[in-house]
């Protein structure tokens, strides 16, 4: 076969994909990893299996066994910042119930840190929000060309829904209203005090008078305008310093807009106690049994692999409110872990490798391109039938996946290599998709057969979604002869903050063990 009609099937295959949906593509193996998930062009070692079959053929590749196991945890969208104003709700709900209900009084502050919470709270229904768990690992064999692996790749995908349409305060005990300060005029205050209450004047506005009166003093009303209610909150915080009072008149028209609608849900919704927030755990744990091998095919350089596997598909799906008290994040888990379905399916992973200096041999730095398919047949696994009676579908499809790659080495000692997902992928978060572009090296220190110490770097980023942030990877080995101990991590460039605490949207830890020779 000639070379343009390959580049032709090469690119048929790789760009005809490029609108299929599968699962993200896991990090197997800490060699990879430290190399910023970039490893289709390499393809070395046992685990070549998995990120490219055809790369069992290179002369150059090692035979043996070799043990990875790895832990990916990410945040998707603003799920953890927002997240953590969950436990403000529960306290300003608390306090202001508390006042509605024995009379008391609240403040500008503690109004204003009410309303920027309940504007959040619309915010963690945006698609795309959530927290992703992936663990991938298992037992890999090489001998010569022939590989055989045993491994499991696990997604669990955390999503929350906050219903904001019954979110009333609970009207049953009574209440006899809050009861506000009695001076609602602005003689008592100086200018920055003044200013601040025409600051909240018009967040009050821009939320509806009727419904704040509604949440503070009842359906009777508080009897005050706009700007009286205003006064009225600030003669109340007269106490608090000056600029405290000033950031809580600027946060609560901040958010002002954004909370209206779900103060409106507050003063004419359901009451809270009928509240069906909730977080759904959804996804899946595959253990592919594979037997893998590659042979050289049409013209020099090309080889082509694969690997035929039987997947043992095992799905769960459950939903938990937090709102109720006999819930809480355990349980959430120990009924995912209940409401699993298992089934078994064959399938099949193409690969191919080109080493083009085999073809034109004159190109320098021994350049690799090569592209693999999982998945080819898009096996489907039974959904446990708690999915299914929430609509979520009686299959889940495990989709194939399409990814290119390339490679260089400069020296023997030194390699460079970049992948990229030709397919869109899916994940367990709704609407997270997922399309890795990585780019990595590593470089061998002394370079010996009885010791060396590869260090590798990285970077990786996820194109298919905007706000996903750059990943940076490094990686570490100790190889002794035949006997080789690896260590590799991801951490992204976003953080969060999290009770005063910036905490990486993205982390991920692997490390393995093997017997190379």
């Amino acid at each position: 076969m000639k070379l343009r009609n390959m580049v032709f099937i090469f690119t048929i295959l790789a760009f005809g994909a490029s609108s299929a949906f599968s699962e993200q593509w896991q990090i197997l193996g800490t060699r990879p990893m430290g190399m910023g998930g970039a490893f289709v062009g390499m393809a070395k070692g046992p685990i070549a299996q998995y990120w490219n079959p055809a790369g069992l053929y290179q002369e150059d590749n090692v035979s043996g066994f070799e043990l990875p196991v790895g832990l990916s945890i990410e945040f998707a969208g603003d799920i953890m910042e927002n997240a953590s104003e969950l436990g403000d709700l529960a306290d300003n709900f608390s306090s202001i119930q508390s006042a509605q209900s024995s009379g008391g009084a609240i403040d500008a502050d503690e109004m204003a840190a009410f309303v920027k919470t309940l504007a959040l709270l619309s915010d963690m229904n945006e698609p795309g929000n959530g927290a992703l768990f992936e663990i991938a690992g298992g037992v890999n064999l090489k001998l010569s060309k022939i590989a055989v692996s045993i491994n499991n790749f696990t997604a669990l995908g955390v999503t929350p829904y906050i219903d904001t349409a019954n979110i009333g305060l609970d009207n049953s005990g009574g209440e006899t209203g809050i009861t506000l300060n009695a001076d609602s005029t602005q003689g008592s205050m100086n200018s920055t005090q003044i200013a601040a209450a025409n600051t909240i004047n018009t967040a009050i506005n821009t939320i509806g008078l009727t419904n704040i009166e509604t949440i503070l003093c009842g359906a009777g009303g508080c009897g005050l305008t706009s700007q009286e209610l205003a006064n009225s909150l600030v003669n109340d915080a007269l106490a608090l310093p000056v600029d405290q009072l000033t950031e809580a008149a600027n946060l609560m028209a901040e958010y002002a807009e954004d909370a209206a609608p779900v103060i409106a849900g507050i003063a004419s919704g359901n009451d809270y106690t009928n509240n069906a927030s909730n977080l759904t755990v959804e996804g899946a744990s595959f253990i592919e049994i594979a037997f893998g091998m590659a042979k050289p095919v049409w013209i020099d350089g090309l080889t082509i692999g694969g690997n035929f596997k039987m997947v043992n598909g095992r799905v769960g799906y459950t939903t938990f409110s937090f709102l109720e008290e006999e819930s809480g994040t355990d349980n959430a888990f120990d009924d995912f872990s209940s409401t699993t379905k298992d089934s078994w399916k064959p399938s099949l992973d193409l690969g191919f490798l080109m080493e083009l200096n085999k073809r034109w041999t004159s190109l320098p730095m021994n350049p690799r391109v090569g592209l693999v398919i999982r998945n080819l047949t898009s096996p489907k696994f039974d959904k446990p039938d708690v999915a299914v009676a929430a609509g979520k579908g009686s299959s889940y499809t495990l989709d194939r996946q399409v990814r290119l790659g390339a490679a260089v080495s400069p020296t023997n000692f030194w390699h460079i290599a970049m992948d990229m997902d030709l397919t869109k992928n899916s994940t367990p978060i709704d609407g997270f998709k997922s399309r890795l572009l990585s780019f990595g090296t590593e470089i061998n220190i002394f370079n010996r057969p009885a010791i060396n110490i590869p260090l590798r770097a990285g970077i990786m980023k996820n194109i298919a979604e905007s706000s996903a942030s750059t990943s940076y990877t490094m990686g570490l080995g100790i190889n002794l002869v035949h006997f080789h101990i690896d260590l590799g991590g991801i951490m992204s460039a976003d953080t969060s903050k999290i009770e005063g605490d910036d905490v990486p949207n993205k982390v991920a830890f692997s490390g393995s063990i093997g017997l190379l020779f």
